[in-house]
């Protein structure tokens, strides 16, 4: 840093397996550097580095949309191995309550591979075999758990190792329990609807119920709590969340960065909250955004 710009970048060289540091030190140079480097990586860049963040707000309100999921076997083939996968999705269940009432969450319907499913069906040894020779006439619903929109759900926090690798601490509120309680209810519920012969939830005390109300009543029974519920996120979003007060944000809306002049930040870690929704999309529009407006800012400056 020089006063409130960046002067240059420190950065390792990769040998030629593309993983190892070979020892040599590069320094860059440049008018303006954007960091992309994900909702874990880049928080963990700037702590890193160690800039200026006097409301330590870098890395907080981290977000992942915590999954749960059910199976289900049903009377015909399904082949859910086959055809495009996550084409069916209902957001009926993601806003019904509103911002302040229970945690919502989108549905969707994954593809089951069989490599995939063996990490996802239930069971050990014989009794996931004899469940993955029943794959062809499985079906399963995920549930997104749209994360951030309550004072009960402040998200994790990216902090860094002893190595400056970071690492991501997310807490689970009671608040996001009852909501992953919730999705296990509407999931049974609708795979029975469809005409499922039993039903599975995602968790380590679950059986297969041949009933709606067999499933509702373990259901009510559950422990709601870590490596009892299994959880699945493939969604990483906020650590530098935009912002029009530097009180409450790391960047402004453009994503520039409230205290250093000549840094930006395009890219998932920005996101105030989740979405509610697969993010790959508005990561790109974001992203295309803001480097637009960004490239016409510097060649207006340089012209």
């Amino acid at each position: 840093m020089n006063q409130d710009r960046i002067e240059s970048l420190q950065a390792r060289a990769m040998a030629s397996d593309g993983i190892t540091p070979s020892g040599t030190k590069v320094t860059l140079k440049a008018r303006h550097f954007v960091i992309a480097a994900s909702a874990i990586g880049s928080p963990g860049l700037l702590l890193r580095s160690k800039l200026p963040d006097p409301y330590k707000r870098v890395g907080k309100r981290s977000f992942l949309h915590p999954v749960n999921a059910s199976v289900a076997q049903m009377p015909h083939r399904v082949d859910p191995f086959y055809g495009a996968p996550q084409s069916i999705h209902s957001d009926e269940f993601n806003f019904r309550n509103g911002v302040e009432g229970d945690a919502g969450y989108k549905l969707e319907v994954p593809p089951l591979h069989p490599a995939m499913s063996a990490g996802v069906v239930p069971g050990h040894g014989d009794t996931q075999a004899q469940n993955m020779a029943n794959l062809p006439w499985m079906q399963s619903i995920i549930a997104l758990l749209r994360d951030g929109f309550h004072q009960d759900s402040p998200g994790g926090t990216v902090s860094l190792r002893d190595d400056g690798s970071p690492v991501l601490d997310y807490p689970l509120t009671d608040y996001l329990w009852k909501g992953l309680r919730n999705a296990f209810y509407t999931m049974a519920e609708i795979q029975f609807a469809a005409g499922a012969d039993r039903v599975r939830l995602m968790h380590l005390d679950s059986a297969w119920y041949s009933s709606w109300a067999d499933a509702k009543t373990a259901i009510d029974n559950f422990a709601m709590e870590p490596h009892r519920v299994r959880l699945f996120t493939a969604h990483q979003m906020g650590g530098c969340g935009m912002g029009s007060r530097p009180e409450e944000s790391v960047v402004n809306g453009f994503g520039e960065h409230h205290h250093v002049s000549n840094l930006s930040v395009h890219d998932a870690s920005v996101f105030p909250t989740s979405i509610g929704a697969n993010p790959q999309l508005s990561v790109y529009a974001i992203a295309a955004r803001n480097s637009t407006r960004l490239a016409q800012r510097l060649k207006a400056e340089q012209g």
